[in-house]
């Protein structure tokens, strides 16, 4: 995958898709799965923001229980299946338990009706799943298998547990560049630090985008017979500033963040930690809402918190009372888990659409913290400009399903469906993921360690082969860095065929370096020094970029 801005100069595409997170990179692939010619561009690194720092969970619908929305619960549970399917590296269950206390609205009776409803209404959740990545139904735990796993839960009353399962991502980042990928090896056309800075029109008809590469600055045109715009929590304003188009109403977004501290448990449940906050749109009030305590790689991720954000994207904060705020909360749910916030390796911040209304005029195919599909050939009279501000990961393949059902009527197509509910994504063309790693156990044993193995197939599935060959010609490069499961190779990978510019995409979104904690100081220096000979960079270069990086650890411990 090459960054190539040639192609999108003398080509006219048919979709031309604004934003490179996990939205733009499903609709990417559903575009070429239909036929369409794509260009996909994202004014920073690819899922450089929101798609690479939720909370990492693939939703089966369990909390629309509660608010009784059966459409929303039934729809993700069909769209976790998917991506346990179609990427079986990327995406592996997670079991959770909810702690249950007496015998009312906290206890076994009542929580195990409801998981018996969920189960029922989400009975197809295993179709086209292999035996290894199957579902299991709810089920109980007893006193003592909770307090095995989690000693420090409150015992005030405890009768034991339920526990249902999710879905979890390995490595969103990778998730989102498996679906690019896929997309390029069918022809698609991506660069990454391509901004959008408005639009080619003709009378009411969008043509295309002006862009600017940010790494020159030059300026181009790219033209397009539809234009997509999923630039997540700037696509609003892009409209605004390009086209002088107010949304109305406008988007509000929400601040969710969770943070990762060390791994605090060898259990391989999840928990859920009651607090006293309350959540004020269910219909079921079981006395507040939960935090979420999960066993993620080797750590442990806590979240999530949400907080309405009304400024710029690009003004993204937390303070630092707020998080102090946060660790009490934990504590007080699950007393001692996180001592200080020194415990805290790295704090994931991101947008999400948040509590909006149906409006007259407007092609809203879901509204309310659901993704909005706006069809501005109806909203604004303009044709060939549809935008999509998508809401959770788990269904950023749907709503780009849905999407490309609407740009077909536009384009006048026939509007014949994809198979992006079954195809494997790059990497993910395996049947059985757990015999899958034991076979490539066995056959790298000799050359790395079994967690690097691990990690190796993970995350890059059945492409594994495509990092080692540079290894093969250079066994130097079989070598990790420092502190970490990654092999040298990986980097040199990166950069050559998964088009790295900076420093920052190497460490945190084309491999495990720096996405759950700070690397070491030695690692990151030969992180730089490789990623530099590859690209030219002298020393000063490399320190600039190092620093960069070290940005993005406040709580670093140096």
């Amino acid at each position: 995958m090459k960054r190539n801005l040639t192609d999108l100069t003398t080509e006219s595409f048919d979709i031309v898709v604004v934003g490179g997170g996990i939205f733009g990179a499903c609709a990417s692939w559903e575009a070429v799965l239909r036929g369409h010619s794509v260009a996909l561009v994202e004014k920073e690194d690819f899922c450089h923001a929101t798609s690479a720092n939720h909370y990492k969970m693939v939703h089966s619908g369990v909390r629309y229980l509660q608010h009784a929305d059966f459409f929303r619960l039934r729809e993700s549970s069909k769209e976790r299946t998917v991506l346990l399917r179609i990427a079986p590296h990327l995406v592996q269950n997670l079991p959770i338990m909810i702690p249950t206390y007496g015998h009312g609205i906290r206890g076994k009776a009542f929580l195990g009706t409801g998981m018996l409803v969920f189960d029922l209404l989400t009975i197809d959740r295993n179709t086209a799943l292999s035996p290894s990545r199957k579902i299991p139904r709810s089920r109980f735990l007893s006193v003592k298998d909770v307090i095995d796993q989690y000693p420090g839960v409150k015992k005030a009353g405890l009768t034991g547990a339920v526990v249902f399962d999710e879905g979890q991502m390995y490595n969103p980042p990778r998730l989102a560049l498996s679906f690019i990928r896929s997309a390029v090896e069918k022809g698609a056309v991506a660069a990454n630090y391509v901004k959008a800075t408005g639009f080619l029109r003709s009378g009411s008809r969008i043509t295309g985008i002006t862009a600017q590469d940010e790494l020159t600055g030059n300026q181009f045109d790219i033209q397009g017979k539809m234009v997509l715009n999923t630039a997540g929590p700037w696509a609003h304003h892009l409209l605004h500033s390009a086209l002088d188009i107010r949304l109305d109403p406008q988007p509000t977004f929400s601040r969710d963040l969770a943070f990762v501290i060390p791994k605090r448990f060898e259990s391989c449940f999840g928990i859920a930690l009651a607090t006293t906050t309350k959540d004020v749109d269910t219909i079921v009030d079981r006395g507040g809402r939960h935090l979420f305590a999960m066993p993620w790689r080797d750590y442990t991720l806590i979240g999530v918190w949400h907080k309405v954000f009304n400024r710029s994207p690009d003004e993204l904060d937390l303070e630092e009372k707020e998080l102090e705020g946060y660790v009490s909360e934990v504590n007080a749910a699950y007393p001692g888990l996180i001592d200080s916030q020194a415990d805290i390796r790295i704090v994931n911040m991101g947008l999400t659409l948040f509590g909006e209304e149906e409006k007259q005029g407007y092609r809203q195919l879901s509204f309310g913290k659901r993704s909005q599909i706006i069809d501005h050939a109806l909203s604004h009279k303009l044709e060939g400009l549809v935008t999509l501000i998508g809401v959770r990961a788990t269904m950023a393949r749907i709503m780009a399903a849905k999407v490309f059902d609407l740009i077909a009527v536009r384009m006048g197509r026939d509007g014949s469906k994809s198979d992006s509910s079954r195809i494997p994504i790059f990497g993910g063309d395996l049947d059985d993921f757990a015999s899958f790693e034991a076979a490539v156990q066995k056959r790298l044993s000799n050359h790395i360690k079994a967690e690097q193995i691990t990690a190796l197939v993970r995350n890059y599935g059945t492409r594994y082969a495509d990092v080692l060959k540079y290894a093969d010609s250079d066994p130097a490069l079989y070598e990790t860095l420092e502190g970490s499961t990654v092999l040298k190779a990986e980097i040199v990978h990166a950069v050559r065929d998964e088009m790295v510019q900076k420093l920052t995409d190497v460490v945190m979104r084309r491999t495990d370096l720096g996405s759950a904690s700070a690397p070491s100081t030695e690692a990151l220096k030969t992180c730089a020094s490789i990623t530099g000979e590859e690209l030219g960079w002298d020393q000063k270069e490399r320190e600039g970029e190092i620093q960069e990086v070290l940005q993005l650890y406040p709580y670093r411990k140096h």
